[in-house]
């Protein structure tokens, strides 16, 4: 019994047949109210807890409060939660107040794709990416063309594996299973942006130094390994929102600086995929600075939980780097493909020359018998 109800009954009964009068209704009230308090704390509690409360608590609850509603795996829009009644794992953007699914199971989550939340751009602009790629890409690149299958397979992998990752943890982050799932599933998301940065940018590396001599080629190959697999290990231990971004800093400057070796023309790489190279690289950064300050929503709190809010914004970005990082790949790839790539500058090289037996008489009978 709640403590306000043991108080009034503790306070004596009214005399036989005579009303209870104002002093009952005050008892009445005070129970109705300690009831209907105790059930909103249950409420919320279940929108934190692995477990779901039922019962007569949870029936009572579904006509009170603000709305009420159920906080179970068929929670539709109208169930949707506050930033405030998510677990603090969950709560890292503290302007975006709205729009939370509560925790769910496997198939909860799955379910989650058929109602608006605001994760639900999230995992779309992610998701169809995945389909469009698996689709288009391997058929895009020009296989017949090309002299090795490691670095276009590359190109494919480094396109597909940030959006896998990024799908999975936008679905399934809300999992009762709570933080230590969390945290796995970040770190699957993280595994992803790395094997676009490494794999995915090893066409792009590759072509940037391949007119220098075979021992600058190996070093600065080696180099970006290294550091590659240095961002690795910090993505995936990293804790904060910060050391995330900071992870991929180190590679992200040795592109740079490949960068302005092929503009030198010193290193190589086709002329034509130098605005996609450098486009690549800077839109994501874009992106990356959008979604640390957290703005739009910074200045507008509530008023773009759904849609358009900072890591919407963030993830159409990083989709359009992507479709910069495939152009140049194929530039790129089809320049280190050519007959003789570092011979006239860094760009593409022109026809081969007549061989010498090729020109006179000889070369005219031999064009005229390969006609036959």
């Amino acid at each position: 019994m709640p403590e306000s109800a043991s108080g009034a009954s503790q306070g004596g009964q009214p005399p036989e047949g005579e009303e209870r009068g104002a002093e009952g209704e005050h008892f009445d009230g005070s129970l109705q109210g300690a009831g209907t308090t105790q059930c909103q704390v249950r409420k919320r509690s279940t929108a934190v807890e692995p477990e779901v409360g039922g019962g007569a608590c949870s029936g009572a609850c579904s006509g009170a409060g603000n709305g009420g509603g159920s906080v179970g795996d068929g929670a539709s829009e109208g169930g949707l939660l506050r930033w405030s009644d998510m677990p603090p794992h969950l709560q890292f953007n503290p302007y975006v107040l709205g729009g939370y699914r509560p925790l769910l199971s496997f198939w909860g989550s799955v379910a989650s794709l058929f109602y608006f939340h605001n994760e639900t751009i999230n995992i779309l602009t992610h998701g169809i990416p995945i389909l469009y790629i698996l689709v288009t890409v391997p058929r895009l690149l020009p296989w017949e063309r090309l002299d090795s299958w490691f670095l276009p397979w590359c190109h494919v992998v480094g396109a597909i594996s940030p959006w896998i990752g990024s799908f999975l943890y936008h679905l399934f982050m809300n999992t009762r299973c709570g933080e230590p799932v969390y945290r796995r599933l970040l770190q699957l998301d993280m595994l992803g942006i790395w094997i676009s940065q490494s794999f995915g940018a090893m066409p792009m590396v590759s072509a940037s130094v391949y007119c220098l001599s075979w021992g600058w080629r190996s070093t600065l190959l080696s180099a970006y390994s290294i550091l590659s697999l240095w961002g690795l290990y910090k993505a995936l231990t990293a804790w904060s929102p910060w050391e995330r971004r900071l992870c991929f800093a180190l590679p992200f400057c040795m592109r740079a600086f490949l960068c302005c070796l092929r503009s030198s023309g010193l290193g190589g790489g086709d002329p034509s995929a130098m605005v996609h190279v450098v486009l690549q690289d800077a839109v994501s950064a874009v992106g990356g600075a959008i979604g640390a300050m957290h703005v739009p929503e910074k200045w507008m709190p509530g008023r773009v939980d759904l849609i358009l809010n900072s890591h919407n914004i963030m993830h159409l970005l990083v989709v359009s780097a992507v479709y910069c990082m495939h152009h140049a790949t194929v530039r790129d790839l089809l320049w280190m493909s050519s007959a003789s790539p570092c011979g006239v500058g860094s760009g593409p090289s022109p026809p081969p020359l007549t061989p010498p037996l090729a020109s006179g008489p000889l070369g005219d009978a031999l064009g005229r018998a390969s006609e036959l």
